[in-house]
């Protein structure tokens, strides 16, 4: 799914996201199950998707787009869909943490110690202010 010598993400047989993906090509897309833009004011846009299958396992992704061109990739993995409507009622920090550690097993299957690329950088973060856990992905472009 992700390719250490580049950073592309292959979504399917004949769709990446990468460094070059363009925010209206993407957006037009209509990814996932549902899709959220959220348009910032200054140079960088968003798009958050829901539900996005990869080999067999289900993805939030969050784009972002810093005039016009792919950035920063956020995103969460689980073996089952994401809850289109959740909310914080069944939200503790000892199962944030639970999913942080998986994220980091993964992102270890996946590709391996390495956090640093020539392409940018890849890491799975907890942010204990936001209460969330996430695989993040920074393009040096």
């Amino acid at each position: 799914m992700i390719d250490p010598k580049n950073g592309n993400i292959r979504l399917n047989s004949t769709l990446s996201l990468n460094s070059n993906s363009d925010f209206q090509i993407i957006k037009s897309l209509k990814l996932g199950e549902t899709q959220e833009i959220r348009e910032m004011g200054n140079e960088w846009k968003w798009i958050d998707i829901k539900n996005i299958t990869i080999e067999n396992e289900y993805y939030l992704f969050s784009l972002g787009f810093k005039n016009e061109k792919l950035n920063h990739i956020s995103f969460n993995v689980d073996n089952k869909p994401f809850e289109l409507n959740s909310n914080w009622d069944s939200w503790t920090e000892k199962q944030e943490l639970k999913r942080y550690k998986y994220f980091k097993k993964w992102l270890n299957r996946k590709i391996g110690k390495e956090s640093e690329f020539d392409w940018g950088s890849i890491s799975a973060s907890y942010d204990p202010k936001g209460g969330f856990s996430s695989i993040e992905i920074k393009y040096n472009n």
